[in-house]
Parts: C-alpha cells; sequence; structure tokens
C-alpha cells in the first residue's frame, strides 16, 4: 500500500488564533508547494481567543467569528486544496492543555455554543456522541495535564512546531503504554517561516471529515516526521539563539 498523500492535521490561521500570523493566501500557497492535498483548520477555541478579539460579543457571534477563519481558508483554495473544520479546544483553569477535534461540521458548534467552557470530560461525551474524534495535542510540553485514555481517542505523537518543547519522543512512548490511543501527527503551523513538516500520509486523498474519521479509525495512515524540516526552521527563526 503506498501512502502517498499528504494531509496537515493541526494548522492555525490569523483569523482566529491570535499566535498565528498566517492567512488564507500564505496557508493555501505554502501547504501546494510543499505537496499536501489537505489541511485540517484547528483553530484555537477557548476564552482567551474571545477576549483578544471580540469580548463583549455574543456566544453567537463568538462561534461565527471562530468560523470565519476556516471559511476564509477554504474559499481562497477552491478546488486546489482541501480544507477540513476542526478545532483545538482548551477549557477552563487546564494551563495550556489542548484537544484536538476532528469531524465536525459548522452546525456542531452552532449548536454547542459554549462547549469551550466546560471540560474535558463533557466534551468526551459530547464528541463521542457525534461520532466525531478526541486527541490531545502536544501532550509533554510543561504545563500540560495529560488527558485520561478513556476521554480521548488518541494523542499527537509528533508535534513539529519547531520552537516549542514538545517532547515528541516521551508522547511516543505514551501512546505505546496506552495502546489503544491512536497516534497523529501535526506540524502545529503558525507562522510562514514554519514550513510544514508534519501530517499524515494516506492511500487516497482525504476530501471529507467523514474520510478523515474513517482513515483514523482504520490506521490505515503513517504519522510525517519530518524533523530535519523542523530544525532548519527552528535554527532560521530563533537565529542566534537556536
Amino acid at each position: 500500500m503506498a501512502y502517498k498523500y499528504k494531509t496537515e492535521m493541526h494548522c492555525h490561521s490569523k483569523y482566529v488564533s491570535s499566535c498565528s500570523d498566517v492567512g488564507a493566501k500564505e496557508i493555501v500557497e505554502q501547504y501546494l508547494e510543499f505537496g499536501y492535498s489537505t489541511v485540517v483548520i484547528t483553530d484555537h477555541l477557548h476564552e482567551g481567543t474571545f477576549q483578544h478579539w471580540i469580548p463583549e460579543a455574543s456566544l453567537e457571534e463568538r462561534m461565527e467569528f471562530f468560523l470565519d477563519g476556516y471559511r476564509k481558508v477554504k474559499e481562497y483554495a477552491g478546488d486546489r486544496l482541501n480544507i477540513l473544520l476542526g478545532c483545538e479546544i482548551r477549557f477552563p483553569n487546564t494551563g495550556g492543555t489542548d484537544l484536538l477535534v476532528y469531524g465536525p461540521d459548522e452546525a456542531f458548534f452552532k449548536n454547542n455554543l459554549d462547549m469551550y467552557r466546560h471540560d474535558r470530560y463533557w466534551m468526551g461525551g459530547l464528541v463521542r456522541n457525534n461520532n466525531y474524534m478526541f486527541f490531545q495535542a502536544h501532550p509533554f510540553r510543561f504545563g500540560m495535564m495529560l488527558t485520561e485514555d478513556f476521554v480521548i481517542d488518541g494523542i499527537e505523537v509528533f508535534n513539529g512546531h519547531p520552537t516549542q518543547k514538545s517532547h515528541n519522543h516521551m508522547a511516543e512512548q505514551w501512546q505505546k503504554t496506552y495502546p489503544k490511543f491512536i497516534g497523529i501527527s501535526g506540524s502545529d503551523h503558525h507562522e510562514l517561516a514554519h514550513h510544514p513538516d508534519a501530517g499524515i500520509l494516506t492511500e487516497e486523498p482525504i476530501t471529507s471529515n467523514e474520510q478523515l474519521l474513517k482513515v483514523l479509525r482504520s490506521g490505515a495512515f503513517e504519522c510525517i516526521r519530518d524533523t530535519d524540516t523542523m530544525e532548519k526552521c527552528r535554527k532560521q527563526i530563533l537565529g542566534d539563539q537556536a
């Protein structure tokens, strides 16, 4: 079986994620340049997102704002690059602990406007009830709270962010310790200087969330772990500090 189609599992847009400086054009053109067929937009969904941009907005207005980042990237991509909707959600009083949701459509967000105000247990139930999937991002960065195996489907065993200490080797070992966890990979893309260096490889291009969920559950994929590109980007971004 030839796994040759690249899907990015962890990408942020500047329209929602205040830590990102890349918009629709930058994301689409760069991922096409690096040979990807699909990108999942996983913008940050937490109270801090809205406090930064629109603190006085209603819950409905907040969620429309959140969805607009994905919409902008999808519109610019047209039929050149498959753009899927996901999110990186964080709950109150959990430090920087982030979890990735795969499979949702826009209606899911509109029907659960305050989901980021609950906790991982509540959210895990919501994700399961909708037949979506729930993963912990970069579980071994400093300050993370490990999420129980009965809450999530898996973890990000390789996080390609070049300047964050994600301790991927520890995530790999954790996934082996809990073999029911599905291990995935994501670039955690925030800026143009960070070249895509992670994601999953599949036999066919992933064109829908339904197809993505089927692939993840079947295990018919390989994780991309481009440590050479990650290190090159780290040195370019940090310069003398690297």
